[in-house]
């Protein structure tokens, strides 16, 4: 049978652009290898669904390669695609959700649009191969190709392959967004245990990042909100063997000098923190040879590694950008070729970003097909 556009991949992005291709009155199929779209979706935000920030997106993804689509669709575009669908959202610290703080209701809103607009959805089917300008496995055929098959995180297939045969090359696959593995010394007594903190992630004497948020220790590493955007700038450096350590200020409220006064004054450790935090902080202290203060201030966990990509969010690498054109996503190689969201090299911050970049490259797609 003949499309007008054939997606590989039913994740955010892929459905994106199917709805935008659909509304245009083009002929859409969605290739879905798994058995139902969206999968992945439901488990964003723990399951309330991150689906923007206000914040500027200037600085938060590992290319600048985003920028003209970003600026063409902003959180405005993307809020009246999504009401457009019939989702009511809603605003906390920032982050966009959905009113229902549900990531299914996003997911409904979605899959009721792709019903709506006609487009011809197969699940556990997956594309085996891509020919000419374009059969898939042999039987589907259409003008355009979209390549929207995010990465192998968490329960995700990897099917970058697919556009090879045109030219295309995809730079390395490293977790991101992910549990932080680290050296279990310093994580003695810790594990369950939450703090908000600032934690700064360094190589040697070189900062390479810093997050001020909640951290969760776990007994052969570290997780929480401050180490999902640790993860990002380990991955986008690719400091994967253990090169790097994490730097833990316990009292990011407090200056060296105030805590030195404060445990002047007859303050304890156990007043200030967990007692298992206490404790760690005075082992610390005792066997690097630093005061309390020291050791409360820079607290350090050392041969940081990404966590499984079975437990990533994300992943950071992807088919390189600059064979793609930069407001089309389409491929300089080969017409009527796209690439949307993971699929390629971009990876954004902890916080909405990576579902900014799907929706926004989705509805890129979505109308450079529509408009042929």
């Amino acid at each position: 049978m003949k499309y007008d556009l054939i997606v590989i991949g039913g994740g955010v992005s892929g459905m994106t652009a199917a709805i935008c291709a659909a509304e245009r009155g083009k002929k859409v199929l969605i290739l879905e290898k798994g058995d139902r779209v969206g999968r992945k979706l439901l488990a964003t935000g723990n399951g309330k669904c991150n689906l923007a920030n206000t914040a500027s997106t200037v600085g938060r993804y590992n290319t600048r390669f985003v920028d003209e689509i970003l600026a063409e669709y902003p959180l405005g575009a993307q809020s009246e695609f999504f009401l457009g669908l019939g989702l009511l959202t809603r605003e906390n610290a920032g982050r966009i959700y959905p009113y229902s703080e549900q990531a299914s209701t996003v997911l409904n809103v979605m899959r009721a649009a792709l019903d709506r607009y006609g487009v011809e959805v197969l699940t556990s089917v997956g594309a085996e191969r891509a020919e000419g300008h374009y059969t898939v496995n042999g039987k589907y055929h259409a003008e355009n190709l979209l390549i929207a098959t995010g990465s192998d995180a968490s329960f995700g297939y990897e099917s970058l392959s697919l556009v090879y045969p045109y030219g295309h090359s995809s730079t390395r696959r490293i977790p991101s967004l992910v549990p932080l593995i680290t050296d279990k010394t310093n994580l003695k007594g810790l594990k369950g245990i939450r703090a908000r903190v600032k934690a700064v992630l360094c190589e040697g004497e070189r900062e390479i990042s810093s997050v001020s948020d909640e951290i969760i220790f776990k007994d052969n590493g570290v997780s929480g909100t401050a180490i999902f955007g640790l993860s990002s700038a380990l991955a986008r450096h690719a400091l994967i063997n253990g090169e790097a350590e994490i730097k833990i200020d316990f009292a990011p409220d407090l200056t060296h000098d105030e805590l030195k006064s404060l445990f002047s004054q007859g303050i304890a450790l156990e007043g200030m923190f967990h007692k298992e935090i206490a404790a760690a902080v005075r082992r610390y202290a005792e066997s690097e040879k630093l005061s309390n203060e020291e050791a409360v201030k820079s607290y350090v966990l050392k041969d940081v590694r990404p966590g499984s990509r079975e437990l990533a969010q994300v992943m950071c690498g992807g088919l390189v950008t600059d064979d793609f054109y930069s407001d089309t996503l389409e491929s300089r190689l080969s017409e009527g070729l796209y690439a949307s969201g993971e699929a390629l090299d971009v990876d954004g911050d902890c916080g909405g970003f990576n579902l900014m970049w799907a929706v926004a490259s989705g509805m890129a797609v979505g109308k450079a097909c529509g408009s042929k």
